[in-house]
């Protein structure tokens, strides 16, 4: 289980980004975080990768602080930043490794297969952006992680598609652990959609709701 325990997150203690987030999480549950740009999507999921630091609270992993696990914590950033000269099996390869093991050859073909990726052997460089994020998608499909951090994983992938391929996807990540992910708005096949404008200063919030 996640738990963010009273956590406050941002980059100065006297203007945090985002306050009071409690939430827990079960293994097989997918959190989806989501609001408009600048809200704090991507502050919050960088805490809970450990990449920054919680201004107040803490995050906890099966009753363990967070960093116990930080070698088994996968994180998908917003930016589909990928080498250009790698083939797309190679880079799933290489993503894998960081997590104890080389992904099988056969292991990959399948991953990539679930994401509509029709040519492996062609190089990064060579793909249009939607096409390099369904490559770092199916990375996710194949490392050994028990927590999956994803923000904003649909990112550049064509909208007819990128519902049905997440939904997809999630349910496999559903069966390694804890997912968090980041998006614009509620999607229907997440357990959790939680609005952060009801932890964002910027927003007065009242009896009637979010102003």
């Amino acid at each position: 289980m996640l738990r963010l325990i009273d956590l406050w997150v941002g980059y100065s203690s006297d203007l945090p980004v985002l306050r009071n987030i409690n939430l827990e999480v079960e293994n097989g549950e997918v959190a989806n975080f989501y609001g408009v740009n600048g809200i704090g999507k991507t502050t919050l999921l960088k805490t809970v990768a450990t990449f920054l630091k919680p201004l107040k609270g803490s995050i906890t992993y099966n009753g363990n602080p967070i960093q116990k696990i930080r070698d088994r914590i996968f994180f998908l950033p917003e930016t589909v930043n990928v080498p250009s000269l790698v083939t797309g099996m190679d880079y799933v390869r290489a993503v894998t490794s960081l997590y104890g093991r080389i992904a099988r050859k056969e292991e990959v073909l399948e991953a990539l297969k679930i994401v509509n990726v029709p040519d492996p052997t062609l190089r990064l460089g060579r793909m249009s952006q939607g096409m390099k994020r369904r490559i770092q998608l199916s990375a996710a499909l194949l490392v050994d992680a028990e927590l999956f951090i994803l923000d904003d994983p649909a990112v550049a992938i064509d909208s007819e598609s990128k519902y049905e391929l997440m939904g997809e996807i999630l349910e496999i990540l559903k069966e390694k652990g804890v997912v968090l992910m980041s998006s614009r708005e509620p999607l229907n096949f997440c357990d959790y959609n939680i609005d952060l404008k009801m932890f964002s200063p910027k927003y007065v919030v009242n009896s009637m709701g979010v102003i």
